[in-house]
């Protein structure tokens, strides 16, 4: 596919993915849906992993160059970058790559946007970038009903932030040696960190964080019931009306067959832009398809008695 030719626009975002082979498929969706809502801005995309992408990279950089508002760039972080670093859960050294963000730029990009891959934006995000920063470091969207501040000693006040959506600041963080200061908490706290980066941030800058409005960064909570956010239903429905970015975090993403988030179908077609175009749920198979679609309809001991046979059957 012939590169199309570019588009400069008046307005320029520097932005930042962090992926691994198995996400190129998801920030390709992520990135196409940035540029197809954002038409009057120009990207220039900067995707880094920490590990060889194969033939991903070649499929993701022919998905990009159907685009003309944007430029792309792929660099690889050092593979022992951050073998001292704390990982737990399903976290991996990927999730710490954002905090290398002076290593991905020139030191004439004085901001840049990061992105975490599982999102859709869904919205214009040039409102976002011209924010005006003030003092912070970075700018990033408060998890609500979060109980993670007293982990960190952080006052209430200031809430705990999600790291999916970054706003940084890269002037300030160079010039005040952000990068050098996470990594002595990281070696001095290592026993608090659960959420990797997300945790370090949080604690290290904290009341250097502009405070963003939720719809740059609507996680998943706010389209299920049973994780207390401590906002009022109207306030909820108003975020969810407005999104301008949905963060599928956690368990419920969109690529899997199982997945009941209400915004799933963005993904899929997002992801019909893409060189993925066509694949569908690598979890889409018998078992699953008896627990979607039959499961939900039978009492609580049939559907139990149910899926031990299916499982039998399928194992």
């Amino acid at each position: 596919m012939e590169r199309a030719p570019l588009m400069r626009a008046s307005m320029t975002i520097p932005t930042l993915f962090c992926i691994n082979a198995s996400y190129a498929k998801h920030v390709a969706v992520c990135i196409v849906s940035l540029l197809e809502n954002n038409p009057d801005a120009f990207f220039e995309l900067v995707v880094v992993s920490t590990g060889d992408l194969g033939g991903e990279a070649a499929k993701l950089r022919r998905t990009v160059a159907a685009y003309s508002n944007c430029t792309l760039k792929m660099k690889r972080l050092a593979a022992d970058a951050g073998r001292h670093l704390p990982i737990r859960g399903h976290y991996s050294i990927d999730n710490y790559t954002r905090l290398w963000v002076t290593d991905f730029f020139a030191d004439s990009v004085s901001k840049v946007l990061y992105l975490d891959s599982d999102m859709v934006v869904v919205g214009d995000v040039t409102r976002l970038w011209q924010m005006d920063m003030g003092n912070a470091i970075i700018g990033a969207v408060t998890i609500p009903g979060s109980d993670r501040c007293a982990a960190f000693g952080i006052p209430e006040s200031y809430g705990y932030f999600n790291s999916g959506v970054l706003l940084m600041d890269l002037a300030k963080w160079r010039r005040e040696n952000v990068f050098p200061k996470l990594m002595d908490y990281l070696g001095n706290n290592a026993e608090k960190i659960v959420d990797a980066d997300q945790d370090v941030l949080n604690a290290c800058l904290y009341d250097r964080r502009l405070d963003l409005p939720y719809i740059y960064n609507v996680i998943s909570p706010f389209y299920f019931t049973h994780h207390p956010l401590g906002l009022t239903d109207a306030a909820v429905e108003t975020v969810r009306r407005d999104a301008a970015i949905v963060h599928f975090n956690g368990a419920s993403k969109p690529w899997s067959y199982m997945s009941h988030h209400p915004r799933r179908a963005d993904y899929w077609r997002y992801l019909a832009h893409t060189e993925w175009r066509g694949e569908g749920p690598a979890d889409r198979n018998f078992t699953n398809w008896t627990k979607k679609t039959i499961g939900p309809l039978l009492p609580d001991g049939l559907r139990a008695y149910v899926r031990a046979k299916v499982s039998a059957l399928a194992g």
